[in-house]
């Protein structure tokens, strides 16, 4: 189907950049799925072949190129960060509506999510804190935020709708928090986050959705952004392409060469969450295996359509690609899955082998 030729092409599936870095991948995919900060990383290299996986983490946690935090759909995203404040101006209202009753039922009242506000300016100052760390912080400073384990998440998520906040660097396995207008500071050429803002938030994420995952429709547009999508798609409405693909309507936004493409995706990546209808590029019958509970498996596609799943094994010095097939691979596949393996070994930087597990 050529149209999902089309969607590989604009994602930067289906011919991996030479060049591209971090957040150039990240603005072509209007930010990657982050909540897994592995799988983050893997859809990075799914995209360019310009970095290998110690560039990415060094462009998340010392360049601050790329920023880390809850946008489309309340989940953690990876976006270039001259798109963080923005993004996150547009999105934190939405999250707000969203998870007021949660929040108000773990006791995250408006008074106080102020009195954290203010006490996170100075505790956040110049430093990153983990979420168990900062609300040990705020209970020493006389604010009471009771017994239930998830208020620490769901108040710091609270002070990052209001732009205040988003995640630093990893300290292990835990992830810590910091200011973040210190984290992303000034840009380099001067410019202020006044200056990096489109006059128009939501147009100009539409713009973006339509130019990297067309052809997709209105309904897709909401799914994947968890907005409206009336005001949006009339906002851009001059700029789109309206085209007929998969028996809908639907748009497009500049125009690609459709390619055929092989990648091995991670753990909950865009071309996964992207679109309402994926009869197209998932078998109906495979859903249970790639879907599960909250989970979006790390996925083989070719041309497109998911043709099996797959899972990293590794260790300090080697690791080993499992794939678990869904039809029978021909030979061109198990060529590109070789390719995808050799550049696997490139952004890791050890040995990597293949193995089927079927």
């Amino acid at each position: 189907m050529t149209f999902l030729l089309e969607r590989m092409t604009r994602q930067g599936l289906a011919a991996r950049s030479a060049t591209a870095g971090p957040a150039q991948a990240a603005l072509a995919a209007v930010g990657l799925q982050a909540q897994d900060a592995g799988a983050a990383r893997l859809g990075v290299r799914a995209r360019t072949a310009a970095v290998d996986e110690a560039a990415v983490t060094d462009a998340v946690e010392r360049e601050r190129s790329v920023v880390r935090t809850w946008l489309m759909r309340s989940t953690v995203h990876l976006v270039a960060a001259d798109d963080a404040r923005w993004m996150t101006a547009l999105y934190g209202p939405v999250m707000e509506r969203a998870h007021r009753t949660r929040w108000r039922g773990l006791g995250i009242t408006e008074p106080l999510v102020d009195a954290a506000a203010v006490h996170a300016q100075e505790l956040l100052a110049g430093r990153g804190l983990t979420r168990h760390e900062f609300a040990a912080e705020l209970t020493a400073r006389g604010l009471t935020l009771g017994d239930d384990g998830q208020v620490p998440t769901h108040l710091l998520a609270a002070l990052t709708a209001r732009g205040l906040t988003c995640r630093g660097e990893d300290r292990g396995r835990d992830t810590t928090f910091v200011l973040l207008d210190d984290w992303v500071g000034a840009a380099e050429d001067g410019r202020t986050p006044a200056d990096t803002a489109p006059a128009d938030p939501l147009a100009e994420l539409a713009r973006r959705y339509f130019r990297a995952f067309g052809p997709a429709t209105a309904a897709d547009f909401a799914t994947w952004s968890g907005l409206p999508s009336g005001a949006a798609l009339t906002a851009i409405r001059d700029e789109l392409t309206e085209v007929e693909f998969d028996g809908r309507r639907g748009w497009t936004l500049g125009e690609v060469e459709p390619r055929p493409g092989f990648r091995l995706l991670p753990m909950f990546d865009n071309y996964l969450l992207g679109y309402r209808d994926r009869t197209a590029l998932l078998d109906p019958a495979r859903h249970p295996q790639v879907y599960v509970g909250g989970i979006i498996k790390a996925t083989v596609v070719c041309d497109g359509r998911v043709i099996g799943i797959w899972r990293l094994q590794r260790t300090a010095r080697k690791a080993a690609v499992v794939v678990t097939p869904f039809e029978p691979f021909a030979r061109r596949h198990h060529d590109e899955l070789d390719r995808e393996r050799t550049d696997l070994e490139r952004y890791l930087g050890r040995p990597v082998t293949v193995a089927f597990d079927d």
